[in-house]
């Protein structure tokens, strides 16, 4: 019997179905122990499967790519002390996708997946199209969880354009058809690493993302192209909170170079109204958080270190987006380098920089924020607020970024 808490049932809607006696079926592969297994693969289960069923998954290496259209549990298990589930096809296109997935979750809701290892490194994509994912989410809610994500790699990175939308590859791609939603995905305490472009992504009005304790792991600049370990963009909500993100340093590269494939942190790129940024530990990127327009934004309690080529939070108002009504407080950042005629060439090189520019902003406020040094403390707009920062090591504590409309003062040790 169908038990519901009654919703507009529809794909907007998060699944509230639960049913009475739903079945836990059980995979292994055939030679490998898996106690009461059921079926040899993981698609002839979801395929038997019914809303509410709890898919058990033993340890193994399944050359499966799978979606998932129905609300089910997919959950790897552990035998006789081994929990490790490796879910590795050679990628295809299925069913007319744009993107190439290990595993596609779409046009469904309440989708569970933890506890396994997606791997799409067996795939053939070169350039721009088709996409290529590890785990997406497409017009559909659920929840990714204490999983390992990798392998969103392009064997020729540099065949799809640095221009936007930045490249090819995203460990998870969250995203919806226009007009379409709500839906919600929450992206809690995995291990994500090994993408070209994007840690993860999410897209689209209509799309919510809780991404919350993943450590995101890139390489920064040495993939020849921009590198995002969380990328927000065209109307999509987040809530961004406690995760690690790691992505890497110019080394070698000019300070041009560098910041022409540079990576970034948390990018906020005409994010949805109400996003969050709150907690995160960002290390080693040419930009620790990078806002291109947004509306209601707050950045908060966020420590950021190590960051060379451009400044700790970089802030931008668009011609197609403004930057406003948006709080910035109580973010910790150190070590923005290097300490040089760049940084006053490029208008880069503080903990929290605001370009003056295209756009309006209005209503901002950059509270409480501390900076160790940098080149300066903080840039900021006239029509901005700025109180209460500390700001120790810096060569100029504060700039008003309006009244250098080329380059900063210059970078002259005292």
């Amino acid at each position: 019997m169908l038990r519901m808490t009654y919703c507009w049932w529809a794909l907007s809607c998060l699944s509230a179905a639960v049913l009475q006696g739903a079945q836990t079926r059980i995979v292994g592969l055939p030679g490998v122990p898996c106690p009461n297994a059921q079926y040899t693969s993981i698609a002839a289960a979801v395929a038997a499967a019914s809303a509410g069923d709890v898919i058990d998954i033993c340890p193994g290496t399944y050359q499966e790519q799978l979606i998932i259209t129905k609300p089910i549990t997919l959950l790897g298990i552990e035998v006789n002390g081994v929990n490790r589930v490796l879910i590795q096809p050679t990628l295809k296109d299925l069913q007319g996708l744009a993107t190439e997935a290990a595993l596609t979750v779409t046009n469904t809701a309440g989708v569970t997946i933890r506890d396994l290892v997606i791997d799409a490194s067996h795939n053939t994509v070169t350039a721009c199209k088709p996409g290529l994912a590890a785990v997406r989410f497409l017009n559909a809610s659920g929840t990714l969880m204490n999983s390992v994500v990798m392998g969103a790699q392009l064997a020729n990175p540099l065949g799809c354009s640095t221009s936007f939308p930045y490249g090819n590859g995203a460990a998870v791609y969250v995203d919806n058809n226009p007009g379409t939603g709500p839906f919600q995905v929450s992206i809690q305490g995995n291990s994500i690493h090994d993408f070209t472009a994007y840690g993860v992504k999410a897209e689209g009005a209509g799309v919510t993302a809780n991404i919350t304790s993943n450590t995101i792991t890139g390489v920064g600049p040495a993939g020849g192209i921009f590198q995002f370990g969380v990328f927000v963009v065209n109307g999509a909500v987040a809530q961004i909170e406690t995760n690690i993100i790691t992505e890497g340093l110019c080394g070698s590269l000019s300070t041009t170079d560098c910041i022409n494939q540079r990576s970034e942190g948390v990018t906020l790129r005409a994010a949805g109204d109400g996003t969050v940024v709150d907690g995160n530990t960002i290390n080693s990127a040419q930009s620790g958080i990078f806002i291109n327009g947004a509306n209601n934004l707050r950045v908060s309690n966020n420590q950021i270190t190590n960051i060379d080529g451009m400044s700790g939070i970089d802030i931008q108002a668009t011609k197609s987006r403004d930057f406003t009504n948006s709080l910035i407080e109580h973010n910790t950042i150190t070590n923005v380098g290097p300490i040089d005629q760049e940084a006053s060439n490029n208008r880069e090189g503080c903990g929290i920089d605001e370009y003056s520019g295209a756009g309006t902003f209005l209503g901002n406020q950059i509270v409480a924020n501390t900076v160790n040094d940098a080149y300066c403390g903080v840039a900021h707009v006239t029509a901005n607020t700025v109180t209460d920062g500390s700001y120790f090591n810096t060569l100029y504590t504060e700039l008003n970024s309006d009244n250098y409309t080329t380059t900063f003062p210059a970078a002259v040790e005292p």
